[in-house]
């Protein structure tokens, strides 16, 4: 019998490129906890909104061994991409991008803000393809009248692609609801966490 975790990572191991929608930022950071510690591969952190580092700082979540966490605050961006771009091009390895909205805060000011996340998140998949390692993209999102994902703070549409695995976190009371999406956005699976 399949374990929800081995499940949930051999999912996100089907695509280079994954797509975690939520409204609840803490049912995130409870999902991202959970897979990364289910991981054995190196795995690199990028924190845009600082939550994951806020409770690693505060002692409330430790980190695996195998996790670089990189956090923009230390104003370092270009190298860390570039550094992740260079190992995952050479050894499998898992990136986080946590979250898209604060990876486009961070951006901002910045000329074809759009274009220019994209090329970024683009250089990381395409490097990752070889060596067949995970990209997992967070997404605080919802769903527009046209059924496309779009981000909370700007209404700016979500990347997507029929390739992409999508999961769509639900917290309830006691658990988290992760609902596999189909490439219409359509629930295909569920599985609490």
């Amino acid at each position: 019998m399949v374990s929800k975790n081995t499940a949930i990572q051999n999912m996100l191991g089907q695509n280079t490129t994954n797509m975690i929608f939520y409204e609840d930022s803490f049912a995130k950071t409870a999902f991202f906890t959970k897979e990364v510690s289910n991981w054995e591969t190196p795995i690199f952190y990028f924190d845009f909104d600082l939550q994951y580092t806020g409770f690693v700082r505060a002692g409330i979540i430790s980190p695996p061994k195998n996790l670089t966490l990189l956090c923009p605050e230390n104003g370092s961006l270009h190298e860390d991409l570039k550094s992740a771009i260079e190992k995952i091009s050479k050894k499998r390895s898992l990136v986080i991008i946590d979250s898209l909205n604060g990876f486009f805060n961070h951006l901002e000011g910045e000329k074809d803000l759009g274009r220019l996340a994209n090329s970024f998140l683009m250089l990381l998949v395409s490097s990752g393809k070889h060596t067949k390692s995970t990209i997992i993209v967070g997404s605080l999102s919802k769903l527009n009248d046209e059924n496309k994902w779009i981000l909370y703070n700007t209404g700016r549409r979500v990347i997507d692609n029929e390739h992409f695995t999508k999961i769509q976190l639900i917290r309830s009371e006691n658990s988290i609801l992760a609902k596999v999406l189909n490439s219409d956005n359509s629930s295909h699976s569920d599985l609490i966490l």
